[in-house]
């Protein structure tokens, strides 16, 4: 049995026990199925938006990182595919579906807290960036810093707008300006610690650690900022969303985010040695899996209880055997090297 097949009988068996569920408990399911989804969109995300910059930028680093991002980078039409339950569980998942939240403008729920806006911004976000992903050129075409500048800026737009949909709308009126920039440093971080723990040992990609180090120093800023900048403001719309995120058991979550996340990786990465050191960034790597998976989880899951959190294990397991089949199989590479055959 080849490994994509295995891969797809495990994403099978794995959606296939979450419809179950979904049958008893359909939105903790569907919190579940969004938590992991807003994890595992952050690969593909994360592998494009670092190929974007390299097409801008140039640099060794991005020659090494290529054969690991790009096919990553390729399975983003399929994160259209996986982002269906979320709008399809739109009227359940959402308070704001039903008229709920008080704080919410007349103008807000006309404008933009309204289902068919949802599934609009977040189809031609998608579809946008799929297009994006595939129609990328080589670091030596001369389109290639036009197109990556461009699509750096629609992507810059468009992650704040579906880091706010896809993690904070659950509990509006709550809002940060700064949140988008904190989900693109977490696809960032993302698709390099992909990169540390699965690429061979040899040869060593250049630049991974001080990469990795430089962005997770940005998230944890970032992040830090934003809480301290919103809770000294006290202003009661945005500081319900942290007061119940430092209750039990949601504040051992945010101990362990950072831990893992940011404690670890950058003690790990202050050191040069360590840096160049492959087992030491399939550490960091590791430790950056596991952090981001719990910080993703500090942000979503209280907005759907503890279980959403376990179901979310299930979902990722799904999603991410469905992505790892994609890259295992090339499937994007076949499709593109058969439609450019047919069309000459």
């Amino acid at each position: 049995m080849t490994h994509t097949r295995l891969l797809l009988i495990v994403a099978a068996l794995a959606a296939a026990t979450l419809v179950g569920i979904a049958f008893l408990t359909p939105r903790i399911a569907a919190g579940g199925w969004l938590l992991a989804f807003s994890y595992v969109a952050a690969f593909p995300l994360g592998s494009l938006a670092l190929l974007l910059i390299h097409r801008l930028t140039g640099g060794r680093w991005g020659h090494a990182l290529e054969p690991f991002l790009r096919p990553v980078a390729l399975t983003t039409p399929l994160l259209l595919l996986l982002v269906i339950p979320v709008l399809g569980a739109s009227p359940i998942l959402f308070p704001w579906a039903h008229g709920q939240g008080d704080a919410i403008t007349h103008s807000v729920r006309l404008i933009y807290l309204n289902i068919p806006a949802y599934v609009i911004r977040s189809l031609v976000a998608l579809g946008a960036l799929s297009v994006l992903a595939i129609i990328l050129p080589g670091s030596g075409s001369a389109s290639a810093p036009l197109i990556a500048g461009a699509g750096l800026v629609f992507y810059g737009i468009a992650i704040t707008f579906m880091g706010l949909d896809w993690i904070l709308t659950p509990e509006a009126p709550f809002f940060s300006t700064s949140f988008g920039a904190s989900v693109a440093f977490t696809q960032l971080l993302s698709a390099l610690a992909l990169v540390a723990v699965c690429a061979p040992r040899e040869p060593d990609p250049p630049d991974l650690g001080a990469l990795m180090l430089v962005i997770t120093l940005a998230i944890t800023y970032a992040d830090f900022m934003a809480v301290l900048v919103m809770w000294y403001g006290d202003v009661p719309s945005r500081v319900f969303w942290f007061v119940e995120r430092l209750r039990e058991p949601w504040l051992a979550l945010a101990v362990a985010a950072f831990i893992f996340a940011s404690l670890i990786p950058i003690i790990v990465l202050m050191f040069a040695r360590m840096r160049a050191n492959r087992s030491a960034l399939r550490l960091v790597g590791a430790s950056s899996f596991v952090g981001l998976a719990v910080y993703q989880s500090w942000l979503l899951a209280p907005a759907f209880g503890v279980a959403a959190a376990g179901i979310a294990l299930l979902a990722a397991l799904a999603m991410a055997a469905f992505i790892a089949a994609a890259v295992a199989g090339d499937w994007m590479q076949r499709l593109l090297n058969r439609a450019r055959i047919a069309h000459g």
